[in-house]
């Protein structure tokens, strides 16, 4: 009898460890990666080249790799192109906030003030976004276009921003120091600085795929994460553009270099 009770006691505490770890189908929100990283490569979309994204969901798993997808003119988009961002999320990737109508924040505070800019541009972008079950908790400056004051207001609402910069003449994207946050300070740090990449491989810059495989071999050496904007992920466009052969390769050298790529929602 008591041989007959453990080996029930066994079998249910079998059955529950078995359903407790056995993942929801009705979960719209893939796993993510493993939060204990040393070092990372951001890579971030904008605006809402969504069909040409979602035809990247079979690229970016071959290389087991998430994004963050920064949508703007959210009340444009169409129930197919709704879904077809909720499909980007359950595979894995971050779906962040680019505002309602791309304003540049610095001039619409400068010409409105900062309650006006979160009443016009900032709140109706979120709540259409949550209303739609993507509720977004990282945020893009449409052109970059940020401040100080801005970040602390926008940080009432986000957990992370997302800024950006350029290379000067001559200038290495590795000496690039704004782009790279180490892993320790990613917390402290308001406004986590991009720099673009599109048309990497192209006429237009054809330096900069070594420029991105170097920075992102700095960026493993140094424990630090780096980040990365682009647009459309497409041959011709339209609009910024980054070709899907040079994503391929800015993927392949993440695994290669066993780096990881991060999306918004990993970051601490």
């Amino acid at each position: 009898m008591r041989l007959t009770f453990l080996i029930l006691c066994f079998s249910l505490a079998t059955t529950i460890t078995a359903t407790a770890e056995k993942p929801d189908k009705n979960s719209t929100i893939a796993p993510h990666q493993n939060s204990d990283f040393q070092s990372g490569v951001v890579l971030t979309f904008d605006d809402r080249y969504i069909d040409q994204w979602v035809q990247q969901i079979p690229l970016f798993k071959k290389y087991n790799s998430h994004v963050t997808f920064f949508v703007d003119h959210f009340h444009t988009l169409k129930p197919a192109q709704i879904e077809e961002l909720k499909k980007l999320q359950a595979a894995g990737h971050a779906i962040g906030c680019h505002g309602v109508k791309h304003r540049k924040a610095v001039d619409y505070v400068r010409d409105h003030g900062i309650d006006q800019y979160l009443k016009d541009e900032i709140d109706p972008a979120v709540k259409l976004m949550t209303d739609a079950g993507l509720k977004p908790t990282a945020f893009a400056y449409p052109s970059s276009s940020r401040n100080t004051e801005i970040d602390q207001a926008l940080l009432k609402t986000f957990r992370h921003l997302r800024g950006g910069t350029g290379l000067t003449p001559n200038q290495r994207m590795r000496d690039l120091k704004s782009i790279f946050v180490s892993v320790d300070q990613i917390k402290n740090t308001s406004s986590l600085i991009g720099t673009g990449i599109d048309y990497a491989g192209t006429e237009k810059r054809p330096d900069y795929l070594v420029q991105i495989k170097d920075a992102m071999d700095h960026t493993k050496q140094r424990g630090e994460i780096v980040i990365f904007y682009a647009h459309n992920i497409s041959d011709k466009g339209p609009g910024h553009h980054l070709s899907p052969k040079a994503l391929e390769e800015i993927l392949a050298h993440a695994q290669q270099i066993n780096l990881p790529t991060l999306t918004y929602d990993d970051l601490p």
